[in-house]
């Protein structure tokens, strides 16, 4: 199965990549997904996207438009066809 992961802003600079296609399996989620995407784009993407568990991601990260806070976070199941979006999280002045 093929999902695809869009990157904007500063994690776009990170992979130097718009989009992308991930080969997924039955069982996967978004946090297999984010570390094998790690595992490739290295330590940059692992700060921003998984970094520390006693932090909040330094980005927001939306599965089909929907943000994954308000689904399972990070243990929310994909799918092929799937559209993973990572993008800079907007902070208020």
């Amino acid at each position: 199965m093929i999902m695809k992961v869009k990157f904007l802003d500063s994690v776009q600079e990170i992979t130097e990549h718009s989009e992308i296609d991930v080969k997924i399996r039955k069982g996967d989620t978004v946090c297999t997904v984010l570390w094998a995407l790690a595992y490739h784009y290295g330590h940059d993407f692992y700060v921003v996207t998984i970094g520390d568990e006693s932090e909040d991601p330094k980005i927001r990260i939306l599965l089909n438009s929907r943000d994954i806070e308000y689904l399972d976070g990070f243990e929310t199941d994909v799918k092929g066809g799937d559209v993973l979006l990572l993008t800079s999280r907007k902070t208020s002045t």
